[in-house]
Formats: C-alpha cells, sequence, structure tokens
C-alpha cells in the first residue's frame, strides 16, 4: 500500500472542502441515479440489512426506529430496501456482539466504537472495503479520492479498509461559562489560569454573590472538559511525544486531582459531585443561579440547548444573570484547547457474510448524496422547513419537528459528510438570526470558535496524544487489564478528591503507577508505542486537526459574518 502523507491528505481534503462551500447546497443528480441503478437489472429493488441506534427518543406515534416515516422514506426514495435492526445506543456492544455470535449480524454495521469495531476486524467479521467502491461506488468514491485522510483512517493492518466514514465539522466539545453579573459584582476578572479559576470559584462560593445572605453557592462544577485544562486524563490517551518516544503523562493526573481536592475539601464545588453521574444535579443548580462557573458539553448537539433553552431558563429564575464565554485557562502543565469534535470519523463496517455488497455500497452512495443528507437532516422541504435568507432550512413548525424529527439525529445516516452538504451543512448555518435567541446562539458560537482560532495561533496543546476514536484497540489478552486498570485508577481518582489529607494527590499516583504495573501496563505502553512509531506519520494526529479547523475556518467566518 501506497501511504498518503499527512500534508498531502489534509491539503487535498481542505480543497474539497472549499470546492464543496462554493457549491453550497446545490442540487445533485447521484441521488437520482443511485436510486434507479441497485437491482441488478431484474426492476426489482434489492433488499439489505442494517443497524440503527436507538436512543428512545421516539414517540409512539411516530412509530419505532425499525418502522417510521424515516425508515420508509429511504426505501420509497433509496435504491434498496432496507431492513432495519435497533441497537440500543447505551448497549451496542452487547447487543452487537449477540447479533454476531448468533450469525445474525445486519449487513450493514453503524457504530462510532472504535473499541467495539476493532476486535471484529481482529476476528476477520468484517468485509474489505476495496473492490466493493472500486466496482461499484461513484459519490462515495470520489469523497475518498478528494479526501485521501479519510481512506488512510479506514485502512487496517493489512492493507485494505474497512470503515465507511465523514468528515465532520471541527468545533469545540466543551465550552466554559461563567456569571459575568457575578464577577461583575465581587470586582473580580475572568480568569486565565488555573490558579486564577481557583480564586474566582473561591469567591463564588464565599462572597455571597447571588447577595441573599447565604453561603449555599458553588464556584464550579466538575464537569464535561474540566481535565482539559490539565491535558486530559483519559488513561488510554495519556501520552506525550518525546522524541518519537511515548511517554505517559501522569503529571497531568496529579495536577487535576490536587485541583479538585482542593475544590472539595474547601467545600468549593457540590460534594455530591460523584453520585451526579450524568450531570443533572449540576445542570439544575446552574439554571437555579447556584453556580458560578459551568463546565458544559456544548457540542452541535449541545448548543442551542444551552444558550436558548437554558439561558432563558436561568434568566427566568435570576433576572440578572449574565454569561460570558472562558477560554480554557492556563495550567502549570501549560495551555490546552477544549476537545474537539473528530473531523474525520469511521462510522460504519460491513459483515463480511453481506450476500450484495453492490447494493450495499449503492445504498452508502444514497446516503452521502447532499439531498439525502439534508432530508435525514432537517426533514422535508415544505412540511419540516424553509429556505431563509442565506438559502439554507429554517424549520416551520419547531413543536411539528420535535415529534417528527427529534428522534431522527444523524442515526439513519452516520456516513454524510459536511463538505458534501456545503456551507448549509455547518451548524453555523442552522441559526435564524431574526430570532433574538438565535441570534445570541450563533453570535456566542462565533466568538467561541475565535477563541479556538486564537489558541490554536497561540501553541495551545491538544488535550491527548491524538483524538481517542483514532487510536487503536489493545489486543484481546490485554483488554481486561486495561478495563481494570481503567475502573480502579478512576477509583483512586475520586478518593484521592474525597478523603482529605492522609491521602494526598502524590501518594495517588504512586498507587496508581502500581496499579497500572500490576495490570500490564508495560506491555499496555510498548503496543501503543509500536503503533505509534508505525503509524505517527498517516493517523490523523493534533497537528492534522488543528489544520483542519484553520481550512475550515473561511468557511465559519463566511457564514457568521
Amino acid at each position: 500500500m501506497v501511504k498518503m502523507t499527512k500534508r498531502n491528505a489534509l491539503i487535498a481534503g481542505a480543497s474539497l472542502t472549499l470546492l464543496a462551500v462554493l457549491a453550497a447546497c446545490g442540487n445533485n443528480d447521484n441521488a437520482n441515479n443511485s436510486a434507479q441503478s441497485g437491482d441488478s437489472g431484474s426492476g426489482k429493488k434489492p433488499t439489505i440489512s442494517a443497524t440503527v441506534y436507538d436512543r428512545g427518543l421516539i414517540a409512539a406515534s411516530e412509530g419505532t426506529m425499525e418502522k417510521n416515516r424515516w425508515t420508509k422514506w429511504i426505501n420509497e426514495n433509496g435504491p434498496t430496501n432496507v431492513k432495519f435492526t435497533a441497537v440500543p445506543r447505551t448497549e451496542s456492544k452487547q447487543k452487537l456482539n449477540t447479533l454476531f455470535a448468533s450469525g445474525s449480524a445486519p449487513d450493514l454495521i453503524f457504530e462510532f466504537d472504535p473499541n467495539i469495531k476493532n476486535p471484529l476486524y481482529d476476528q476477520k467479521q468484517l468485509m474489505p472495503l476495496d473492490d466493493m467502491i472500486n466496482q461499484y461506488s461513484t459519490t462515495y468514491k470520489k469523497l475518498l479520492e478528494d479526501n485521501p485522510a479519510l481512506k488512510s483512517a479506514a485502512t487496517k493492518s493489512d492493507g485494505k479498509m474497512y470503515e465507511f466514514g465523514k468528515l465532520n465539522e471541527a468545533i469545540p466539545q466543551n465550552v466554559i461559562v461563567i456569571r459575568q453579573d457575578w464577577l461583575d459584582k465581587l470586582k473580580l476578572t475572568t480568569p486565565k489560569t488555573t490558579e486564577e479559576l481557583y480564586q474566582v470559584a473561591k469567591a463564588f462560593a464565599e462572597q455571597d454573590p447571588d447577595g441573599n445572605g447565604q453561603k449555599d453557592t458553588y464556584g464550579l462544577n466538575i464537569g464535561p472538559g474540566i481535565t482539559d485544562i490539565f491535558g486530559g486524563t483519559g488513561l488510554n490517551n495519556s501520552y506525550v511525544d518525546e522524541s518519537g518516544k511515548l511517554v505517559r503523562t501522569w503529571d497531568n493526573f496529579e495536577q487535576y486531582i490536587a485541583f479538585a481536592k482542593q475544590l472539595y475539601d474547601e467545600g468549593i464545588i457540590d460534594k455530591d459531585f460523584i453520585t451526579d453521574n450524568n450531570g443533572a444535579k449540576a445542570r439544575q443548580d446552574f439554571l437555579n443561579g447556584k453556580t458560578g462557573i459551568y463546565f458544559v458539553q456544548a457540542n452541535t448537539n449541545m448548543w442551542n440547548r444551552l444558550w436558548i433553552t437554558d439561558y432563558a431558563t436561568l434568566k427566568a429564575n435570576v433576572p440578572g444573570a449574565d454569561l460570558e464565554i472562558v477560554p480554557n485557562p492556563k495550567s502549570p502543565l501549560g495551555q490546552y484547547t477544549v476537545w474537539i469534535n473528530n473531523p474525520v470519523q469511521l462510522t460504519a463496517v460491513v459483515n463480511r457474510n453481506a450476500k450484495d455488497p453492490k447494493a450495499i455500497m449503492e445504498y452508502v452512495d444514497f446516503l452521502s448524496t447532499p439531498e439525502t443528507g439534508r432530508t435525514l437532516t432537517n426533514g422535508i422541504e415544505g412540511e419540516h422547513w424553509q429556505a431563509g435568507a442565506t438559502g439554507c432550512p429554517n424549520p416551520i413548525d419547531q413543536e411539528k419537528n420535535k415529534t417528527e424529527l427529534g428522534y431522527l439525529g444523524q442515526d439513519y445516516n452516520m456516513i454524510f459528510s459536511v463538505v458534501s452538504g456545503g456551507k448549509c451543512s455547518f451548524i453555523a448555518s442552522s441559526f435564524n438570526p431574526d430570532k433574538p435567541d438565535e441570534k445570541l446562539a450563533k453570535d456566542k458560537f462565533k466568538e467561541n470558535m475565535e477563541i479556538l482560532y486564537n489558541m490554536i495561533d497561540q501553541g495551545a496543546k491538544f488535550p491527548g496524544l491524538t483524538h481517542v476514536e483514532h487510536l487503536p484497540t489493545v489486543p484481546q489478552d490485554l483488554l481486561v487489564d486495561q478495563q481494570n486498570a481503567n475502573t480502579e485508577i478512576g477509583n483512586l481518582t475520586t478518593k484521592a478528591i474525597v478523603s482529605g489529607a492522609s491521602y494526598t494527590p502524590e501518594k495517588a499516583i504512586t498507587e496508581m503507577q502500581g496499579l497500572w504495573k500490576k495490570y500490564n501496563g508495560e506491555k499496555i505502553d510498548a503496543f501503543y508505542q509500536e503503533w505509534y512509531t508505525a503509524n505517527k506519520d498517516t493517523v490523523l494526529m493534533p497537528d492534522d486537526i488543528f489544520q483542519i479547523v484553520k481550512d475550515q475556518k473561511t468557511i465559519q467566518e463566511d457564514i457568521l459574518k
């Protein structure tokens, strides 16, 4: 296999992105061509099977994830009849393992988690895609030709492709917001370092910023992204490259533990955060005006909830509340960016026992067209959306769409690339500036992107070796050890935060290192080192992620101006 260098791959990908935006949301005849081609000349559509995530969101009036208005639309408009198998989102691994073990796994498996897909490859359960793409594809083949990074990411150790994927918008996954009205009242400034973050949080917890005469406020919450400011503490991703050698970053763990422990010991955070597994209590405290600095997930799906739904609720509860975005504070270990959405994401594999590769490929081509991507994101034109001033879809009836689109998400089309849909596929185009709350969300999104651009330009580091989805899965004989180490080291992290002065961060790190050694950590480190040495020049790394952010900057700024 001839390996494409990362630089060439990224330049090619960036070029397609810009060309796609110029094409914008125009029509494409590929969808119609595909819809007419997949019947092997018999005049009858072939039948394939595919999985779809079930997140428990579909209303009873809509049917089931296996049979509803969108599965009907797909089968009426696509080149195949698709029989869907619902996979519970939180039980994906168990469900897929059961399906493969029983010999009843569908032809096309949609799955995000590489730790579920990689073992299927190791077990030779997957079909290589190269011949299928070369013989039967038009749309997806062109996507690969124009974006070699996607092909490189899908290629396994035997030199063949085993996954379909997509190109995503490279945007922050988390955000920190602060009560600017509390800062103003206490005559404080936005924290720029982790020490300043601690000082501001302490003041918010102790100086009665809500003016009710009670000590009932929290400085901040232990929420999404808080470990990123210390370089991340995900055990499988905690390495740094030192002259080609991977070194485990135990210092990141220790710095985070020391920070969180101080907050806990001094009552600056909610001491029940340990049991708040889904962040529901932290969100309620924030909405009730009791939290000064809020760490929250704010990716594509959550941005509007934060700036439209939640901000409105906060203002209803606290009319004077004013929120601003806080760039990641600089830690003693350096300046880190927030976690960034995976820009090159692998999302589907094919069962090796699938009987009709041609039909599968034509279905993938159908899913890859702009028309299909738009419909399976926004619904039907004239029924669910109409073109706004920019030509991009604006919802007609939000309440109707909650029922009829609320379960749609991207789950029926997990391989649609943002570059294929042009500017209308970028989140910035989804805001209607004629509505004040959406204009605010758009303005804040622009501000958040500018913060990310500035951090990258100033040399901030990515909080991990690379995006976790581009790391390999350790061999089966080490997998249980890795999982046990993750669990026990996570427990020690919590223990260190809540156990007071008797259990110091230093002591916790020493015990963690002992556990890592106990669970074959040296062998796991050696596995990652071997993979890194062989693949670091082709796998997606932080510099490449940052380059994609820069490549998409022109598009974002054009939409947001």
